[in-house]
């Protein structure tokens, strides 16, 4: 994540009218997504538990930790985002801050989706065995 690139776009924003929406729209767009990978992850976590008796444990067991690490991360994000959500509108924060902080969070994003794909990947593969 190049976060000179974020902070230029927020920079950018915050100088054009209605800027500021924009960056609002952005956080709100982040925590959908990492709603949906943390909503993805739990319904898949609960599908590799109730189907655990017909599967290798080595499969049920990794695609579980990763299920599990997947919710982690979309939660963090989801808390990250709404903390920084909170930081803006009560507080003037500075652009670089700003940028580095929703960078980290859609980096944990990107992480939470390797990790769904990841788990997804070995709950099929345990299907095929």
């Amino acid at each position: 994540m190049d976060f000179k690139e974020l902070i230029h776009w927020l920079e950018e924003q915050r100088g054009q009218p209605g800027g500021n929406i924009t960056v609002v729209q952005t956080l709100r767009n982040a925590i959908m997504a990492a709603s949906v990978l943390a909503s993805a992850a739990l319904v898949a976590l609960m599908g590799v538990l109730a189907t655990s008796s017909l599967h290798p444990r080595l499969t049920v067991a990794s695609a579980t930790g990763m299920l599990v690490l997947s919710c982690f991360f979309s939660l963090r994000t989801i808390w990250m985002l709404a903390l920084l959500s909170f930081q803006l509108q009560q507080l003037d924060r500075t652009a670089q801050y700003v940028g580095k902080k929703l960078g980290h969070a859609l980096l944990f994003i990107r992480v939470s989706a390797v990790f769904l794909f990841l788990a997804l990947s070995a709950a099929a593969y345990g299907l095929f065995m």
